[in-house]
């Protein structure tokens, strides 16, 4: 964000002299709203800088090696984030398909056919969390793909705007969504991706797999169930982050006139 630091420090110089010369003039009124517009251009490049340094704070806290600075980073991070995704909603795809192509060679059969719904009913709710799994991973593969292209937008244009009396609100939504919406994204991708590390998938050729396959089932259920959850608490606690921290920004303001 040295750009606009830089941008921002000009902005304030201007307003000084402005003011200076408005003060020269008689003008003091006048003079002192300038003034007010310099310090809190200044004001609001000191805020951006603790937010973001606040922000890299939280993502350490959390286990995320990152930088919200670098833009550039957040964008790649988040693309690997809408690959694990992905690969979450493509393994529980995988996994459902297993069950069924397991069920219906065992409906081939006359002998077997019974165990087709047994083996229904044992994997009826691990199938349909699966399904449900699958669904929401699929969206957040999506949307943490898009979010990669827009992010990069959103910081340099809110980091901008901020400064800007007129357009501090703008600036600071638009802060406000890229910070709260990388973090919870980014969380939710580490997480998603510890949880795929442990997970042991089953295999074709292995017969303990066919008949313990409800056992395999369940516990893939679980893992990504429990990753799902823990994926959409993470971004319901950044949304909510996301509306305070705009109200921030928006609040701060320095007003000269009323010392």
């Amino acid at each position: 964000m040295i750009l606009v630091d830089l941008v921002a420090a000009s902005g304030s110089a201007v307003y000084v002299l402005l003011g200076a010369a408005k003060w020269v003039l008689g003008r003091r009124a006048d003079a002192l709203t300038d003034f007010e517009a310099s310090i809190n251009v200044l004001l609001y490049v000191i805020l951006l800088q603790i937010t973001f340094s606040t922000a890299d704070a939280i993502a350490g806290w959390v286990g995320l090696s990152v930088s919200l600075n670098n833009t550039r980073l957040v964008s790649a991070l988040l693309q690997e984030s809408s690959s694990v995704f992905a690969n979450a909603s493509r393994l529980a795809i995988d996994t459902i398909l297993y069950v069924q192509t397991e069920r219906a060679a065992l409906a081939a059969a006359p002998i077997t056919s019974p165990l087709a719904s047994v083996l229904g009913a044992a994997t009826g709710w691990s199938v349909t969390e699966l399904s449900v799994v699958a669904i929401i991973y699929m969206h957040l593969s999506f949307a943490s793909r898009a979010f990669a292209l827009t992010a990069p937008f959103l910081a340099t244009v809110g980091a901008v705007l901020l400064p800007i009396p007129r357009l501090r609100r703008w600036g600071g939504t638009f802060l406000a969504i890229y910070l709260s919406v990388s973090l919870g994204l980014l969380y939710s991708g580490s997480a998603t991706a510890k949880a795929l590390s442990n997970i042991r998938r089953p295999s074709p050729i292995n017969p303990i797999d066919w008949i313990n396959i409800a056992s395999i089932v369940g516990d893939i259920a679980v893992a990504l169930g429990e990753a799902a959850t823990i994926t959409v608490l993470a971004l319901s606690l950044a949304t909510v982050a996301g509306v305070g921290l705009a109200g921030v920004f928006d609040g701060i303001y320095v007003n000269l006139l009323r010392v």
